[in-house]
């Protein structure tokens, strides 16, 4: 019986330290998959003789939303011919000349409050006419009136009149102020009511005027979010447009490499689209901060009155005045580069090391030197040939397990 027992209670405490190990297992942290890119050189004077070259984006230098007023029906939109010579309503990628139509409301409904404001102001005129003639007669009995008092006064004094008599005479003035007063009135009320209805008359034209929505200036037509027959509501955009007289080229730069570059410096762009041609513009706007994922500063330059060729969306190319030596240097991805927990002013690379057949991240330090594109020279801290974390590199704990992965880049 004893031997039984032991037998259970053996069988017990195995089941239970199979079960811990595989519950020990389950909470195992996941290795974390990185990408890497060896430690290499590069030689400053290989990528371009005078300087180092960055890729930029065609951007809209400016954009506006375009809407009508007043809400109604599109009855129709500006028309261009396609690429078959046939019309077309016009739609993202064309351009169009400052002052063109580009769409029109249905304008049976302002023609008609035009028409009938014009009929309101034209017999609050009428109501005019009527109430200066009555004022004009009114304000000539007034007179007589007044007249009568004045004669009748001198009756009284020379005791020729009534006192019953000149009372009389003084009532018929009081009578005669009262109705100028009177028709002073009304002439008011029908004044205001001319504003009113001029008031009314303008809003009307405006509103007819306005069903035609005008390009404001030579642009490119980015977004159309109407269709002819389609309602639209006071104020919603209809149209998405950017200024044609000019573009910007948008493009980043790491910390080091700023000072190569100032508000108002003068730059050349050339694409592989348009070989043979450069393009000019000057830097607009530096970022003031750095992209927290990327680490570059965004920088902007704007290209005026760039030719046709050059379209929005283009991929163009610059190089920037560079002082750099022609002797070879260590460089590491740029991407790579993070700022240590423990001492946040200084740069830190994560190197994976292999240690009995697992990869772990390693922090360390670096020392950095110029910056070449998307690379940067490092002078300590890393040798030729090892590898650094670039996929997430900031996000990388000291000393944790990760898996390396092939990189997507080619």
């Amino acid at each position: 019986m004893n031997t039984k027992i032991r037998y259970v209670i053996g069988v017990f405490f195995c089941l239970m330290f199979a079960a811990g190990c595989r519950k020990a297992e389950s909470f195992e942290k996941p290795v974390k998959p990185v990408q890497v890119q060896e430690v290499q050189t590069y030689a400053p004077g290989g990528s371009s003789a005078n300087g180092e070259r960055y890729s930029a984006n065609i951007v809209p230098a400016s954009q506006n939303e375009l809407a009508f007023k007043f809400g109604g029906y599109v009855s129709e939109i500006h028309q261009v011919r396609g690429a078959d010579g046939r019309l077309r309503p016009v739609q993202e990628g064309d351009t169009v000349a400052k002052g063109t139509v580009l769409a029109r409301l249905r304008n049976d409904d302002f023609a008609a409050k035009v028409k009938q404001a014009e009929s309101q102001v034209a017999e609050a005129q009428s109501t005019t006419e009527t109430n200066r003639a009555q004022l004009a007669e009114a304000e000539a009995a007034l007179k007589q009136a007044e007249r009568d008092l004045e004669r009748a006064t001198k009756l009284l004094e020379a005791k020729s009149l009534t006192r019953p008599e000149y009372e009389g005479a003084k009532t018929k003035v009081e009578m005669a102020q009262a109705r100028v007063e009177t028709v002073r009135s009304q002439a008011k009320v029908i004044q205001a009511k001319i504003s009113g209805a001029q008031a009314l008359l303008g809003e009307a034209k405006l509103a007819e005027k306005d069903a035609a929505l005008v390009a404001p200036m030579d642009c490119y037509i980015l977004k159309r979010l109407i269709e002819p027959g389609g309602l639209t509501a006071p104020g919603r955009p209809v149209f998405v447009v950017a200024d044609k007289t000019s573009v910007k080229a948008t493009f980043g730069l790491p910390d080091l490499s700023l000072k190569n570059v100032g508000i108002g410096e003068a730059l050349t762009f050339t694409t592989e689209a348009i070989p043979g041609i450069e393009f000019k513009g000057w830097v607009s706007r530096i970022s003031p901060a750095a992209d927290p994922k990327s680490r570059v500063f965004d920088v902007e330059a704007t290209i005026p009155r760039p030719p046709g060729q050059l379209r929005l969306g283009m991929i163009a190319s610059l190089t920037l005045p560079s002082s750099k030596s022609a002797v070879p240097v260590t460089v590491i991805p740029i991407n790579s580069i993070v700022r240590p927990k423990q001492n946040p002013e200084s740069y830190a690379v994560n190197v994976v090391t292999d240690q009995e057949g697992k990869q772990f991240a390693k922090q360390r330090l670096v020392k950095l030197g110029e910056a070449y594109g998307n690379m940067i020279a490092v002078t300590e801290g890393v040798t030729l040939g090892e590898r650094v974390i670039v996929s997430g590199a900031a996000m990388i704990v000291d000393g944790e397990q990760v898996k390396v992965i092939p990189s997507t880049e080619k």
